[in-house]
């Protein structure tokens, strides 16, 4: 075997090993985006999980937390304050969800999920404030 016909086998040994790698890429990829997705999910439960087990063990914040919806009004400057932090805490993963759905980085069935708690925020005062 001359040089030239090793020079030619090792040229189509480097074109497949470009190929295995741009493949190899291709799946870091996809891997990172599910996992992106994942842990938006997994960030959405979590806020949602703490809402609902604070409310279910938490006599006054359940209470608080009704009032925002009925008698925020009267609330004084101490509660609107309280329940505007509890709007921010609420508000800002969503619009992180948001600039992540335009960037297409979550499912259109996570889309439908955004979608329902940010209608449901935005009929809260303390959402407004925040």
């Amino acid at each position: 075997m001359n040089l030239e016909e090793v020079y030619f086998i090792t040229q189509i040994g480097v074109g497949i090993a470009i190929i295995v790698s741009i493949v190899f890429v291709a799946l870091e990829l996809r891997q990172n985006s599910y996992l992106l997705r994942k842990s938006m999910a997994d960030n959405r439960v979590q806020r949602i999980n703490w809402l609902f087990e604070t409310l279910v063990t938490d006599n006054e914040f359940r209470n608080f937390h009704q009032r925002i919806d009925n008698d925020y009004d009267n609330f004084t400057d101490d509660e609107k304050y309280r329940a505007m932090c509890l709007g921010i805490r609420s508000l800002r993963s969503m619009l992180d969800e948001l600039g992540a759905y335009f960037e297409g980085q979550i499912s259109k069935e996570e889309w439908v999920s955004l979608e329902w708690n940010m209608k449901y925020a935005a009929r809260r005062p303390n959402i407004h404030k925040a």
